[in-house]
């Protein structure tokens, strides 16, 4: 560049001196012509001051010229010459910077020329390779690409790429090749140009086995996660503002195909959050929202199918990056099954605890039919219990929107005979009961249903009963899935029934052991001392008798007598109550009820009592119509009145009066009360009067002894007409007794 401006410097030189030259030929020219034309009478001297004067102009002005091209040419050179100084630097950083790039970059690179020497390499690129000095110092690619080939796998390829380049000189390659240690270069080939002419060419080197191994974990993983993401049997998404992706399972999931999904809103295709008592109801808008701002989502969710039909869903919420771009991972999964299993064991827990918190089996039914409405619909439901020994079915707890509780009976040929019979839990419908019926199976008992399910309760291989859900209005409450949780759950509640059954036997039979005690007791304490006494009073006034018969008025002899009477009548009446007292209890005593005039058996008793009650001047009163009639057995129910005239004889005020009143007390009893005037009873005296642990022979009003036993017996034996007997009284105003006995049918 520099010798082709100092030529042009100079052709401008020789220009400017040819364009002076020519201009004085041409001045020369004209001034002979003016000479010899305008001047020729010019002296010598004259015409040759003129010529040197003329000439002299034409030299100053050529000089003028000349010199002030000089000076633009000098400027021109310093400018040139500052330039090239400029651009001989600017090489010098170039190429450091040039140096500096090809040492720094990560790539080898190999720089080669037309005459197929290496003119550049850096470090790099010897490091890749491992190149031997002596290659590198000869400069010969030959011997280069021989080397570089001699590596590789397999060993022509490399070769047959440089020949073709060789043949091709302006064309690009890029290539990627596999070295025998199992390093992978990617090599990349490019002309060299300068002013658009090709001066050799230039070769990148970089060592890519990492990337390829990352690309392949990459690759392998995102293989994984695609056969994860498909054979999932959970319910997976990809979105972001829509649905990108999902899985089959979802499809089976939700009901649908995944065009119903992709490309969809997960706010249009996911309901509002549905709380099931865990967490508070939260959109599923904030939901996603929380997911994407970072923070995982765990919650539960009733999920709506494609046909409407809801689920429980455990679902979950990940932020993560696919791609460069953050999306967030649904993952959904049905927990209808775990959840109802859940709700199984704590029925069954619920249960179990109701036969030991159950106060007693109506409480225990209840508590099961609590329970059992936590896993399906339960409006109608009623329990039933089989006595093998009676063929008697009762029904202790029923439930009905239009029925009334049904009546224990004889085992016959309703729906619940049917289950009890085939020991079978059965579902049905209108047009299987229709079947029955036909058949002769079955016999419509109640109102007629859409739908019956019954279960047996079985006990060791024993069916004691059957459980009975119904629906009136709907055929479709109860399926094959309901039948089957309640055969689930009717085992354990069978065995509960059966265990509180028989705690309460237990408890029952421990009140009839300590009932037998306190009768033992009591048995032992009549006989140890109310029975001795009335003896001990006949023989001491008989002694007396035989002793001092002589000496003792007639007055002393009859009062001993009278009171050996009194004795002996008292010992009577005593062991009378204790015989039948004794038979109650060992249940040998005789029940033969019949119908029996109430005025007629009173009278009775009236006259057999009148002769005790005249002693201390009482008198009996009655206010019963002829026309009450009872069904009751005469031998017990002359006991009772006799026990309780004499009560109340023992414990009235001398010149009172004893009445005994009947009336009716609704359709099928009469009620009957002995009233007297007489001392009464505080409440304590009251609680007390009918049990056998504690001790009523208070003194009568003249002393009289009693044993309380008489009380007893009234008791037993009006309970067993299927009455009850309670007092009212107050102390210092009187005594009611009060009975109730059964009209007779007639």
């Amino acid at each position: 560049m520099k010798s082709e401006r100092n030529s042009n410097i100079n052709k401008k030189i020789v220009l400017q001196l040819l364009i002076v030259f020519i201009a004085a030929l041409i001045f020369m020219s004209l001034y002979q012509f003016a000479k010899s034309y305008f001047l020729k009478d010019l002296t010598l001297i004259e015409s040759n001051t003129i010529t040197i004067l003329f000439a002299s102009a034409i030299a100053v002005i050529a000089a003028y010229f000349i010199i002030r091209d000089h000076n633009r040419l000098l400027k021109e050179i310093n400018k040139g010459i500052l330039e090239r100084r400029k651009i001989y630097q600017e090489s010098i950083f170039n190429n450091s910077l040039l140096e500096a790039t090809l040492e720094s970059t990560i790539d080898g690179i190999l720089v080669i020329n037309n005459n197929g020497e290496i003119t550049k390499t850096n470090k790099k690129f010897i490091e890749l390779w491992k190149i031997p000095e002596d290659i590198i110092r000869s400069k010969t690619s030959d011997k280069l690409f021989e080397f570089l080939s001699s590596n590789m796998n397999p060993t022509d390829t490399f070769l047959n790429i440089v020949k073709e380049l060789g043949n091709k000189p302006d064309k690009e390659t890029l290539g990627t090749f596999e070295l025998k240690d199992e390093k992978i270069f990617e090599i990349y080939s490019m002309p060299q140009k300068l002013d658009n002419e090709i001066i050799g060419r230039v070769w990148s080197f970089q060592d890519i086995t990492d990337r390829i191994k990352a690309e392949k974990v990459l690759r392998e993983n995102a293989e994984t996660y695609r056969a994860i993401f498909e054979s999932s049997s959970d319910g997976m998404f990809l979105m972001s503002d829509v649905f990108i992706d999902c899985n089959d399972s979802v499809c089976t999931l939700f009901n649908c195909s995944k065009e119903d999904i992709i490309g969809k809103s997960p706010i249009v295709f996911s309901p509002e959050m549905q709380p099931d008592g865990r967490e508070s109801s939260v959109s599923a808008k904030e939901k996603i929202e929380n997911a994407f701002n970072g923070k995982p989502q765990r919650f539960y969710w009733q999920h709506k199918r494609k046909d409407g039909v809801l689920f429980d869903a455990d679902v979950s919420l990940n932020a993560i990056i696919i791609g460069g771009k953050k999306v967030i991972l649904a993952i959904v999964r049905d927990i209808t099954e775990t959840k109802r299993a859940q709700t199984i064991r704590e029925v069954l827990y619920q249960i179990s605890e109701a036969a030991y918190t159950a106060s007693d089996m109506i409480s225990l039914y209840k508590k099961i039919h609590e329970a059992v409405s936590l896993l399906m619909p339960v409006i109608n439901f009623y329990i039933a219990i089989y006595d093998e020994k009676t063929d008697m079915v009762s029904f202790p707890y029923m439930v009905d929107e239009f029925d009334p509780p049904y009546p224990p009976k004889k085992a016959g040929n309703g729906l619940t005979e049917y289950i009890l019979r085939k020991g079978e839990a059965t579902l049905i419908d209108e047009k299987l009961d229709l079947e029955l019926r036909e058949a002769g199976e079955v016999e419509l008992i109640g109102t007629p249903t859409l739908i019956w399910l019954g279960v047996p309760l079985k006990v060791e291989g024993k069916t004691i009963g059957v459980i009975v859900v119904q629906d009136y209005h709907k055929a479709d409450t109860y399926g094959e899935e309901e039948k089957q949780i309640l055969v689930f759950v009717a085992e354990q509640i069978a065995q509960v029934i059966e265990r509180k059954r028989n705690a309460e036997a237990i408890k029952k039979f421990s009140e009839e052991l300590k009932e037998l005690n306190a009768t033992k007791d009591k048995f032992f304490s009549i006989i140890a001392h109310d029975l001795k006494n009335p003896f001990i009073t006949i023989m001491g006034f008989s002694d007396i008798l035989l002793a001092d018969y002589n000496e003792l008025s007639d007055e002393e002899r009859k009062y001993y007598i009278e009171e050996m009477k009194k004795s002996a009548d008292l010992s009577h009446n005593l062991l009378q109550n204790l015989l039948q007292w004794s038979r109650a209890q060992t249940g040998r005593i005789d029940y033969n009820p019949g119908k029996i005039n109430l005025k007629s058996v009173v009278k009775e008793n009236f006259n057999l009592l009148e002769k005790t009650a005249a002693n201390k001047n009482i008198k009996f009163i009655h206010k019963i119509s002829e026309d009450i009639f009872i069904n009751a057995d005469e031998a017990m129910l002359n006991t009772v009145l006799r026990n309780l005239l004499t009560n109340a004889v023992k414990f009235s005020y001398n010149n009172s009066q004893i009445t005994l009143a009947a009336e009716n007390y609704h359709e099928k009893e009469i009620i009957v009360k002995v009233i007297d005037s007489g001392v009464g009873m505080n409440k304590n005296r009251v609680d007390s009067l009918f049990k056998l642990d504690t001790t009523n022979t208070t003194p009568g009003t003249a002393n009289e002894a009693g044993t309380g036993l008489g009380l007893i017996l009234c008791k037993e034996f009006i309970e067993k007409h299927g009455g009850r007997i309670w007092v009212e009284s107050e102390e210092g105003k009187g005594t009611t007794f009060n009975f109730t006995l059964p009209k007779s049918d007639n």
